[in-house]
């Protein structure tokens, strides 16, 4: 299997079922889509940035600007040659899935970094190409795509940082860091996990820390500081958290066992595929027995592999050998990777005890270290175990997709 060739594949793959899934939901059917595209028109029409008001539960204008100013520049292009709609919103979506494709290439280059396998390079870029609730994401209106290239491009750059024994990669970060505060606020986790991994890098010696990190910090907020004054003097705080708010009022939680099992079911389902402007779509459906027994039989299918996967790190851990699926010096980048996937969990649930909205998307940020990880355990658990297992691998994810369309279609 020749490494480069398959994953020039992957990539061609992973952009034909894009395009599939931009023609396949009709306009305004994926999550927030609207929200975000009247928030670009809104920049395009009145070149300023919008304001969150009390009652506008609909809007996405707490958002942070930049995706949304960067995706008026093509909306502008666009309307000069059409004003309908849907021409727009197509030209939009593809802007996400040329993202999307940018940041799959960058998980290939992290994966390469990681694991010592080829094999397993491979599966964890095909994980992140051929997920299907992922493709529906990086075919829809949203700052979630470019946002999840960000993530990526700075765990690549700490990467490079902990490889080499000199660097300006700090310069690099302190951009990266000061669009990733004016994009997201899910971004957050891995600009935390800047000064983990220089503490990493430098706990022998701290006084080193000190320079990069000032870099780091002084070119981020060069570059948006100006959103955090702009959210204090509208809002009240520098992040927006209160106009988040004005556009998501806190739900009645009560914390117990059924609360538990919701969230993380819904978390599961919704990660691994599910459609529709309310993510109320999913491979079968809850409407009719057939659709019942499809769903439960497909998703039975995805926890059961998710739960071998699980097992196949355990025994790796368990019986030392999860070192070895990696290569050497590459513990600390993990450690990296790890940390933001913990804080990005702990701030995932904090929103939902706030907002019940248990959204496997959120997760997209982290999916590079998510895909490594599960794929480590399934491999492990099943190579000796099932012959030709990358076959079977993509195989499986082509009846996923195939299945999804479908369910999307039949939906329509």
């Amino acid at each position: 299997m020749n490494e480069k060739k398959t994953i020039a594949l992957i990539l061609i793959a992973a952009f034909i079922l894009r395009i599939i899934f931009i023609f396949a939901v009709p306009v305004f059917e994926k999550p927030d889509e609207k929200s975000h595209f009247e928030y670009i028109e809104f920049i395009v029409e009145n070149n300023r940035l919008p304001v969150q008001e009390k009652g506008q539960t609909s809007a996405e204008y707490f958002q942070p600007p930049f995706y949304q100013v960067m995706a008026s520049f093509v909306l502008k292009l666009v309307k000069i040659f059409t004003d309908e709609t849907l021409y727009q919103i197509i030209s939009l979506r593809f802007l996400s899935s040329i993202i999307s494709i940018i940041t799959l290439y960058f998980i290939y280059k992290l994966s390469k970094l990681i694991l010592k396998n080829k094999k397993l390079v491979i599966m964890s870029v095909a994980f992140a190409a051929f997920l299907p609730s992922l493709i529906n994401t990086n075919t829809g209106i949203t700052n979630s795509n470019f946002s999840d290239l960000l993530a990526v491009l700075i765990i690549y750059q700490l990467a490079l940082m902990l490889k080499e024994e000199k660097g300006n990669k700090h310069y690099i970060l302190g951009i990266l860091s000061g669009i990733a505060m004016i994009t997201r606020l899910n971004l957050i986790p891995v600009v935390c996990a800047i000064p983990v991994a220089y503490l990493i890098k430098y706990y022998k010696t701290p006084s080193k820390l000190i320079k990069p990190l000032l870099i780091i910090c002084a070119i981020a907020l060069t570059i948006s500081g100006w959103n955090f004054l702009r959210n204090f003097n509208l809002y009240g705080d520098f992040l927006g958290i209160n106009a988040m708010k004005l556009a998501s009022p806190p739900d009645q939680i009560n914390v117990n066992l059924i609360f538990i099992g919701r969230l993380i079911g819904w978390t599961f389902i919704t990660f691994w595929a599910s459609f529709g402007r309310t993510n109320g779509i999913f491979i079968g459906n809850l409407d009719s027995t057939t659709g019942i027994i499809i769903f439960i039989f497909s998703y039975s299918v995805l926890l059961i592999l998710s739960l071998l996967s699980v097992y196949g790190l355990y025994r790796l851990f368990m019986t030392k050998k999860l070192q070895k699926q990696f290569n050497e010096g590459s513990e600390k980048l993990l450690l990296v990777m790890l940390v933001h996937l913990l804080i990005l969990s702990v701030l995932f649930v904090s929103f939902n005890l706030y907002d019940f909205q248990p959204q496997g998307r959120l997760f997209f940020s982290a999916l590079a270290i998510i895909s490594m990880l599960l794929n480590t355990g399934f491999y492990y658990f099943l190579d000796k175990r099932i012959k030709n297992l990358e076959v079977w691998y993509f195989s499986f994810f082509a009846l996923v997709n195939i299945a999804s369309i479908a369910s999307i279609l039949a939906y329509y």
